[in-house]
């Protein structure tokens, strides 16, 4: 039996546990949020949509933090969302003391894999992990790495199933194309397309994406669904996720084509060149420069 908690059920947190429970391969969820009685009128619209897929999916909606126990896997999407113009940095401090609550929280009563998806997601999930003592990810580049191989296909008009290649490093402005990965129909990109102006888009597109619909939904919430699918199904899938890596005295979450099943390996990025792995590197110190400095801003113990 595979139980599986939803904690926040704001736009993306709809969005994920929608597909999620849509594939069928959960038996019971638990969605949990502080805003009193929406987690329970979000059921209902669950069962609804339940109902007419004739799946047995157990649900329950609640705003007690104790209720949500013996789950296997915890998507957590609790913490202010990202406004027009705002950099997903600008957010650790606020989300950081909500993340810190929760982590103290949750595993008292579950032995879970953590996925985070709060913003900026993988200094969350690091600090999630260095709070909980448990195994966390954050789902980290996929988002990007989607976003770059749909962009490649309209470009190129080719079927986006042709297209090949990942995104790395922290989620955000920070990320970075792993160029050595990317191909079309196995081939290498090489100048088929415009390097910079593929980078610009997958930078862009999120911001472009808020400003008019107010946050980013549909494509995020279908693809951490495949995230969630791959670790409860063991899949053994290659995404470009955030797990944890040990720099200096932290824990850091940095974005590199892995293997993600039920449990997270190996990491390719031994298969990457020398260009794409220093860039790797510089994200990653460019990450810890910043947590570090933002820990100091807190008012919790870490």
């Amino acid at each position: 039996m595979t139980t599986i908690g939803f904690i926040g059920t704001g736009k993306i947190g709809q969005t994920i546990a929608f597909n999620v429970l849509m594939g069928g391969y959960t038996d019971e969820a638990i969605l949990y949020d502080i805003i009193p009685d929406l987690p329970q009128k979000f059921e209902h619209e669950l069962r609804h949509a339940l109902a007419s897929r004739r799946l047995r999916t157990e649900v329950m909606g609640t705003n007690s933090l104790e209720d949500v126990s013996s789950c296997d896997v915890i998507v957590i999407t609790a913490g202010k969302p990202r406004k027009p113009g705002m950099d997903r940095r600008n957010l650790f401090v606020e989300n950081a003391k909500i993340i810190a609550g929760l982590a103290r929280e949750l595993p008292k009563r579950n032995d879970a894999i953590y996925i985070m998806v709060s913003n900026p997601v993988d200094m969350m999930a690091s600090i999630f992990m260095k709070l909980s003592g448990k195994y966390t990810i954050s789902t980290g580049d996929q988002v990007e790495t989607m976003r770059l191989r749909s962009y490649i296909a309209k470009v190129l008009k080719v079927p986006v199933n042709y297209v090949g290649g990942y995104v790395g490093g922290e989620h955000g402005d920070d990320a970075v194309v792993l160029w050595s990965t990317v191909s079309i129909k196995d081939e290498p990109v090489r100048d088929k397309v415009n390097k910079e102006e593929v980078e610009k888009y997958v930078k862009d597109i999120p911001g472009d994406i808020i400003k008019v619909m107010g946050g980013t939904t549909w494509g995020p919430g279908t693809i951490i669904e495949e995230i969630v699918r791959s670790i409860v199904l063991n899949e053994n899938k290659v995404m470009s996720i955030a797990f944890p890596h040990y720099f200096e005295d932290e824990i850091v979450h940095i974005s590199e084509p892995v293997v993600v099943g039920s449990k997270i390996g190996p990491s390719l990025e031994s298969l990457l060149d020398e260009k794409d792995r220093w860039h790797l590197i510089s994200a990653t110190k460019d990450f810890y420069t910043f947590y570090k400095e933002s820990l100091g801003k807190l008012q919790i113990v870490v």
